[in-house]
């Protein structure tokens, strides 16, 4: 077993409290924490391997164990900032949404080992300059556009906030105006929230989130690869809000994206590989998802890795080198997963090669 499915064995065991399904040693240890940061999924690994009482000697019990208390430090840290710019919002009844991140760990069996990254929160079109200009003059900030990713940001105390007019950001110019068409108004006539440090933090409904982790995750695995965070962000939302999901309205939305196919065949893999209970996936499953599985997990064991090193390899930055890599990576995604959501895929490579120019003009 392979240093990624020995991950995958740890991670069945953090989300579903299944035995450990393979032999960890201490000289798996560095390669597994090293695979599992390029995923991030550190903390939860490191979790599993600590609950799973695994003879592997002193010295890298410290290691993990050090991961494991980095990520619970952070995670409280980050709690505390999001739900402070929460009770900021909520006090002046400012429209809002925060997408992913800590409302997402709050869905985890242990919600301080989800690794933490930036804090992502909506705001409607109809009040986004409002809530914009509060920010700026209460809080004393700078906002910075990035266009091509449709979002403002700006830091408070070394964490970056990302304020988006856009939740998603698709190909087909029909799929994109199909979401705009419904969102906002669905998130109004819904209102979620999640409580984090006894802060009510509102976010998205059950069936939005159901919905838009996915899209999310589908994004990054056409623009080159997602990572197994991501995946298992999917999980837990369907799992956690199994009997909330509405799954007809689910359904109408992934057909008007064109991504209900997708849905189904990367749900494959979810429930096959990462261990999602199948009675817990919204759609039944067939044996056209289940075609996929072989292909989609070798994409989902390789693609990520390869991707983050070769960002080490050139940088991140914007620059020939990468906007060429980035290209390379969307075609062969494009390619290989064409059928999955054929007018997404056909769409999103020149939209994409369009921005890249746009940036170095």
């Amino acid at each position: 077993m392979n240093t990624f499915e020995k991950i995958l064995a740890l991670l069945r065991c953090e989300l579903w409290g299944e035995p450990l399904a393979c032999e960890v040693t201490a000289d798996d240890i560095d390669g597994i924490l090293a695979m599992a940061e390029e995923q991030g999924v550190s903390g939860l690994v490191a979790n599993a391997i600590i609950g799973s009482n695994l003879p592997i000697g002193d010295v890298k019990t410290v290691d993990v164990c050090t991961v494991q208390r980095l990520h619970e430090l952070k995670c409280r840290d980050m709690n505390k900032k999001v739900s402070r710019f929460a009770a900021f919002l909520n006090r002046r009844e400012l429209k809002y949404a925060v997408m992913k991140g800590q409302t997402m760990a709050t869905l985890y069996p242990h919600p301080l080992m989800r690794s933490c990254g930036d804090i992502d929160f909506y705001c409607p079109k109809d009040s986004f300059k409002e809530v914009q200009r509060v920010i700026e003059e209460r809080l004393g900030v700078e906002m910075h556009h990035n266009w091509s990713e449709r979002h403002d940001n700006f830091v408070i105390k070394d964490c970056t906030f990302e304020m988006h007019s856009d939740m998603m950001i698709f190909g087909a110019r029909s799929h994109q105006r199909y979401w705009d068409s419904f969102f906002d108004e669905a998130l109004a006539s819904e209102p979620s929230h999640v409580v984090i440090d006894e802060i009510e933090v509102k976010t998205l409904s059950p069936t939005l989130d159901a919905l838009y982790i996915f899209t999310h995750l589908f994004g990054h695995f056409v623009m080159g690869g997602s990572s197994l965070k991501q995946w298992c962000d999917w999980a837990m939302v369907l799992h956690c809000y199994r009997d909330e999901i509405r799954k007809e309205e689910l359904e109408r939305h992934l057909q008007g994206l064109g991504l209900l196919k997708a849905y189904r065949a990367m749900g494959f893999w979810l429930v096959e590989k990462l261990g999602l209970p199948k009675e817990e996936f919204p759609f039944a499953l067939e044996d056209e998802d289940k075609r996929w599985l072989t292909k989609l997990h070798r994409n989902v064991m390789t693609m990520r890795g390869e991707n983050v090193a070769k960002d080490r390899k050139i940088g991140h930055h914007v620059s020939v080198a990468h906007t060429l890599m980035t290209s390379s990576l969307v075609a062969r995604q494009s390619v290989s997963f064409f059928r999955l959501a054929p007018k997404e895929m056909f769409w999103t490579f020149p939209k994409m090669a369009s921005w890249s120019v746009r940036k170095r003009l």
